[in-house]
């Protein structure tokens, strides 16, 4: 349940940041490093934040 709720959470603010990362690059970074740390906290494996991170930075940071 939680996982699901924080996998919600995690697209609805990547596709809020979306226009902000447009406008400031150096913010994507930041947000999408945040959002890693939010998923390692909330007890998901390295390997799945790894992956929603990296995701985050490509389709957001480009």
């Amino acid at each position: 349940m939680y996982k699901k709720l924080a996998l919600f959470l995690f697209a609805a603010a990547t596709t809020l940041s979306a226009s902000l990362a447009t406008a400031q690059p150096p913010f994507c970074v930041s947000f999408c490093r945040a959002m890693y740390s939010a998923c390692i906290k909330q007890g998901n494996t390295q390997a799945q934040c790894k992956l929603e991170q990296q995701e985050c930075l490509a389709s957001d940071c480009v």
